[in-house]
């Protein structure tokens, strides 16, 4: 079966989509070598509501196709899996399937952010769109070429949904689980156990932690290695709701590719 391949200049085809697409690309960058351009990068910490912003990509497959808007926002949170991605940039500029992946662009033409989500009820654009911004990008592509993946702290820890702390009114979230030989083993977390409560954190180093969204926010602060303190609640073995306070010390992990 052919496997057809766009490129900028025409479309190739082939039955090896490893071999083809290799062929292609070395074809193509000896063609194109010294034509090539980067587009220059922004900060997206500087970023304003309000600024003009312009996104690049392939709505529904209608190719090189660009729309034009604001920022409507910034710092946004997109739950995605689970761990959520802060910082995010909310944009009003026409972003539907096929968008993903394309840049988001400022005035000047510089690459402020990748597209990557929308919230609509429709599964078509509704004038949210949400864009990773292009500091967390560059951050994380640097730490790929380098060691080949992303650097980011492990602790160790699964954790009840929020509704469930919500419902049973407790301060914090409800360690369900602790990896084996993670961080917070080595620190005594302890986790639920034969219908027993377990740790309740509700605080990283000094900073409350009502959601599994807070910890995620504190962690993200940190890199491996780093040492942190955990303030949990624990429930007192053989005493009727009796509770004690307690601060564990952690050194954070690498998450592992």
């Amino acid at each position: 079966r052919l496997l057809p391949v766009n490129i900028s200049n025409g479309t190739a085809n082939g039955t090896n989509p490893v071999a083809t697409a290799a062929t292609i690309y070395n074809q193509v960058i000896q063609k194109m070598v010294g034509t090539l351009k980067p587009i220059p990068r922004g900060q997206s910490a500087k970023l304003e509501v309000g600024q003009d912003v312009y996104a690049i990509g392939n709505p529904f497959g209608l190719e090189h196709s660009m729309s034009r808007g604001i920022i409507s926002g910034i710092a946004r949170t997109l739950e995605i899996g689970e761990r959520p991605i802060r910082g995010c940039i909310q944009t009003d500029a026409s972003i539907n399937p096929g968008n993903s992946g394309g840049p988001l662009l400022d005035s000047q033409g510089r690459v402020i952010g990748v597209n990557t989500a929308i919230l609509t009820p429709s599964g078509a654009s509704a004038g949210v769109g949400l864009a990773i911004p292009i500091d967390t990008v560059s951050k994380n592509v640097e730490a790929i070429l380098q060691q080949g993946y992303v650097n980011r702290a492990f602790l160790g820890i699964t954790f009840a949904p929020d509704e469930v702390s919500e419902s049973l009114q407790l301060p914090g979230i409800i360690v369900m689980g602790v990896v084996a030989g993670s961080p917070a083993e080595k620190g005594g977390v302890k986790p639920m156990r034969k219908g027993s409560l377990g740790d309740v954190v509700t605080a990283l180093d000094g900073m409350r932690v009502k959601t599994g969204a807070d910890l995620f926010r504190l962690l993200d602060k940190h890199s491996p290695g780093d040492p942190v303190k955990f303030q949990v609640q624990r429930a007192k073995r053989g005493v009727d709701d009796g509770v004690e306070e307690l601060t564990i010390d952690v050194t954070l992990g690498l998450v592992k590719p």
